[in-house]
């Protein structure tokens, strides 16, 4: 058996290895056979003594080690512990990242069972690894460290031949070598001594772990933040502990050293009358920790974002809720940002994050520290990540609904302006977002926006036209509230546009413009795909992406380029796009009481489009009529929809048997929201009376795919323009609805597949307070 458990650790596989630690933890919990135990450790010192050991063989004896400290603690084995802190300081500067990484934990189980006097016996030589490696230097007598110079050279030949900022790209994304496992290592020793290390902490540990807070290698901040956490829950879970165990002075057992490291801590800045339990590192050092992680907040990697909102959340936890107030200024404005955060892990762990700390007086904090939060909002619309300008233009759009007009007055004109910017920016998802968030302040603004007008509506109408669907839907919604801020001033002008737009749809020429010289058919499919995959504008002079960054260098207006890019790359309009945006607009009037008297003619006008059938993308735009009926039957009053149902059924019927999947799945829901709304038998009579084929059609296609009997289902099921319960930042429970789209630009003039949520049309009585579920 000890054989076979040793073999398992030796293994050149982790699973093995793994596996192998899990049959010693067995063997040690049985304590059956303890000479077992000893001929497995003594085979593994004997193999990690020769001189060609495999790294797998030292990670397997490592493991074991880590398993034997509870049990070499039982028996009192001093030489044990002794010699594994010398090997683990050895192991800490091995060639092999899994190896460090395992000394590391070594570390943390002899700081678990035997306290903080580990940490205190090796915290120089950790700190002096730490240290040594801040920068990247290169051992040219190490063979290992040779060898990693050869593949560092290679990498940056690599990366010269895209980027003349080379040096940077590396720095900022190759692994740092001892500097990051050294950090893991002092995590790994500050979570085993627990409220213990409260008393070891000191201000040149702080001063460490803040170097590497501000490193240029994005693993190393990350780490860096990840200390910083499990050092402010050891701290608090110390404060803890003492409040929770008080006694005197003289009644305690008193360890002397603690003692001295938090006299020094706190020399000069704690009250002569206050004991050393009442003090709490974190607050006494809370505003070098609050620059920090406000640095980190804002850091453009998602994976450091993530590490420093973790270590905020300890950081705030450990306060109290009138000690948090004075670090609100520069943390809250982060915090609030985050919780739009395209990354979905940020996103999320923020909204929780905000929930907890602000309970239910998030717009109370907000409004008190508006000033701030307006200005990190107007910065990160000028940042260089696309996505954090995305976040902040979504922001914008929460204040205008969110926070009292009295306090939020004096911005409006600042703020409106920052959205008129990024109506520039390079990135679709950008402008999208302020084109949405100009129409939430014009909703809620009125009189101070209608200065803003004249520059607001040409933008408005150009993004209604844009080539993106989810760009063209926005425009439908910021224009909503035009009309509902500003009522028959702009309707007159609205219902001529979309008349003569879906007029125009007779220009649309029979191809799109690029390709558009070819047949149709599946016969020249394949000439298609060649020549479009060897167009020259498909690979040169795009965007360079990260694997981990959200932040293409994209710039902030008519720069950019890539997938995403904007105004230097965006595909000229055609009708049919600006027609499928003035539909998308019909669907958001009929949301709008005071706009019913004129949807009779609208009704009329867009079901003219089913005439003008000559062009390729014909169906994407009769998929967006028959997506915008479902919303329309609901929200319209019934008398004047079904005035208006028959001069669609051609159209539904013609989506309905097409081959073209998304356009055929959009009529039969189309149509089982039709019979929802006017009952299925009035449906069936109005199809009947207008082409028993219909019927026929009807009868196979929806009501026969439901079974025999069973009505179709109703409409509520989340689809293209349905609420889903999901928030502007990403969707707790309860939160008002935003854009959510797909991000990826449409090809072939074919709307995204992705669902994209569209803001409640309601009043503001829907929307919850910051506090609690954020948007």
């Amino acid at each position: 058996m000890a054989d076979d458990v040793l073999k398992l650790l030796v293994s050149t596989s982790k699973l093995d290895r793994d596996r192998g630690s899990r049959e010693l933890d067995k063997f040690i919990q049985s304590e059956s056979d303890r000479d077992s135990i000893v001929k497995i450790e003594d085979e593994l010192i004997t193999l990690v003594g020769k001189e060609d050991c495999k790294w797998e063989e030292k990670h397997g004896y490592l493991l074991a080690m880590k398993s034997l400290v509870p049990v070499k603690k039982v028996v009192g084995d001093q030489e044990f512990l002794c010699k594994m802190q010398v090997e683990c300081l050895k192991y800490l500067q091995d060639n092999e990242v899994r190896v460090r990484l395992a000394a590391g934990e070594v570390f943390g189980a002899m700081c678990k069972h035997h306290g903080v006097e580990i940490y205190r016996n090796s915290k120089e030589k950790v700190m002096t690894l730490i240290r040594d490696n801040l920068e990247r230097k290169i051992d040219a007598e190490n063979p290992g460290q040779s060898m990693e110079s050869e593949e560092v050279g290679k990498l940056m030949e690599k990366l010269q031949s895209n980027t003349t900022d080379t040096a940077q790209i590396f720095h900022d994304t190759a692994g740092w070598k001892n500097l990051e496992t050294c950090m893991k290592c002092l995590q790994e020793m500050v979570e085993g001594c627990g409220s213990e290390f409260g008393t070891e902490f000191s201000p040149d540990l702080l001063d460490l772990i803040s170097t590497t807070l501000n490193h240029t290698n994005r693993f190393v901040r990350e780490t860096g933040f990840h200390v910083c956490a499990t050092l402010i829950n050891s701290c608090t879970a110390n404060t803890a502990t003492k409040d929770a165990n008080h006694k005197s002075v003289d009644d305690m057992e008193v360890d002397e050293v603690g003692v001295e490291a938090t006299d020094a801590i706190t020399e000069g800045t704690a009250d002569s009358d206050m004991s050393v339990d009442q003090i709490s590192p974190v607050l006494t050092f809370g505003q070098k920790f609050s620059g920090e992680l406000a640095r980190g907040l804002a850091d453009n990697w998602s994976q450091v974002r993530l590490a420093a909102l973790t270590a905020t959340r300890a950081f705030l936890l450990a306060l109290s809720p009138q000690d948090r107030e004075q670090f609100f200024p520069q943390l809250l404005p982060r915090l609030c940002l985050n919780r739009y955060y395209l990354a979905e892990g940020v996103r999320l762990y923020s909204q929780r994050t905000w929930a907890e700390i602000m309970g239910m007086r998030g717009c109370k904090l907000v409004e008190n520290y508006l000033q701030q939060v307006v200005d990190y909002y107007i910065e990160c619309t000028r940042a260089d990540n696309h996505a954090v300008r995305e976040a902040a233009c979504q922001c914008i759009a929460e204040l205008a609904k969110k926070i009292s007009s009295a306090a939020l007055n004096p911005f409006v004109p600042t703020l409106l302006s920052t959205l008129i910017e990024c109506f520039q920016d390079d990135s679709w998802p950008v402008r999208d977002m302020a084109c949405v968030a100009a129409g939430s302040f014009i909703h809620s603004y009125p009189d101070q926006s209608k200065s803003s007008l004249p520059v607001l509506l040409p933008l408005f109408y150009q993004n209604l036209e844009d080539p993106i669907s989810s760009v063209r839907q926005g425009a439908a919604i910021a224009i909503a509230n035009v009309v509902r801020a500003y009522g028959n001033e702009i309707l007159p002008d609205l219902i001529s546009r979309i008349t003569a737009a879906i007029e125009n749809l007779k220009n649309q020429p029979e191809e799109s413009e690029k390709y558009g010289n070819l047949e149709t058919g599946p016969a020249t499919y394949g000439v298609a795909k060649r020549i479009r995959d060897n167009d020259p504008d498909l690979h040169e002079n795009q965007t360079m992406y990260s694997c981990g960054s959200l932040a293409p260098k994209m710039g902030r207006g008519g720069g950019g380029g890539g997938c995403s890019g904007g105004s230097k790359f965006k595909k000229a309009s055609e009708p049919w796009e600006l027609a499928d945006g003035c539909v998308h607009l019909v669907g958001e009037l009929a949301n709008i009481k005071a706009c019913e008297s004129s949807m009779e003619s609208l009704l009329t006008v867009i079901a003219r489009a089913y005439t003008m059938k000559h062009y390729v993308n014909h169906i994407s735009l009769f998929q967006t009529i028959c997506t915008r009926i479902l919303t329309i039957c609901q929200s319209l009053d019934k008398r004047i929809f079904k005035s208006q149902l028959e001069q669609f059924f051609d159209l539904i019927f013609y989506c309905l048997e097409s081959e073209n999947g998304l356009a055929s799945h959009a009529a039969e829901q189309c149509l089982q929201a039709l019979a929802t709304r006017l009952g299925p038998n009035i449906l069936k009579g109005r199809i009947e009376n207008y082409s028993p084929r219909y019927l026929q059609m009807y009868n196979q296609k929806v009501v026969g795919s439901c079974g025999p009997g069973v009505l179709p289902p109703p409409p509520g099921i989340p689809g293209p323009f349905t609420p889903s319960g999901g928030g502007m930042g990403g969707g707790l429970p309860g939160s008002p609805v935003h854009i959510v789209a797909s991000r990826a630009p449409i090809r072939g003039g074919l709307p995204p597949t992705q669902s994209i949520q569209i803001p409640p049309r309601s009043g503001g009585d829907c929307q919850p307070s910051l506090g609690g579920t954020p948007t």
